[in-house]
């Protein structure tokens, strides 16, 4: 119910229209199996990851192989590392989290320009230092940015604490 100034109460026919968000990125959710092995790449400049969730549509895939990107190294093995030490610790949210990679894109080419890992780091091969990737982004993609860094700190230092109490 919808309440107006003035008037007693007033049913809701339809919902509000929403609008394409304004945040120019990509997120991707890979498929973690324990015949997954990044560490091979760590020699290359990316690592190819089978991606089963793309913007939260989900991809054919066959085992986690149907469908696979490129992403930036080393971000790839120190995900993958941290995904083998701390799975049996995680929730079925963390493993979620703990298995997604969002690639942001610039606000005038939309092409990738950095990306962010699990474990927060955000690696990028175009910017030497953070004022020049920031500036290459809308507002609402900074705003996104800042906000998944805060869901991966909350998830490592929830990790954090139960291995403490172990």
């Amino acid at each position: 119910m919808i309440f107006k100034k003035n008037q007693t109460a007033v049913a809701k026919t339809q919902s509000a229209p929403t609008r394409p968000s304004k945040k120019l990125k990509n997120t991707y959710i890979i498929k973690q199996t324990v015949f997954m092995n990044p560490t091979l790449f760590e020699r290359c400049e990316t690592t190819p990851l089978g991606v089963i969730e793309q913007n939260g549509e989900k991809l054919p895939h066959d085992n986690g192989w149907g469908q696979c990107k490129q992403f930036i190294n080393p971000g790839p093995i120190t995900m993958y590392a941290h995904y083998q030490y701390y799975m049996n610790l995680m929730t079925d949210t963390e493993k979620r989290l703990a298995s997604t990679i969002v690639e942001y894109l610039d606000k005038e080419t939309r092409t990738p320009v950095a990306y962010m890992y699990p474990n927060g780091d955000l690696i990028t091969n175009k910017y030497d230092n953070l004022p020049d990737l920031m500036s290459r982004l809308n507002h609402a993609t900074r705003r996104d940015m800042v906000q998944q860094s805060k869901k991966r700190i909350a998830m490592w230092s929830a990790l954090a604490s139960r291995i403490k109490q172990k």
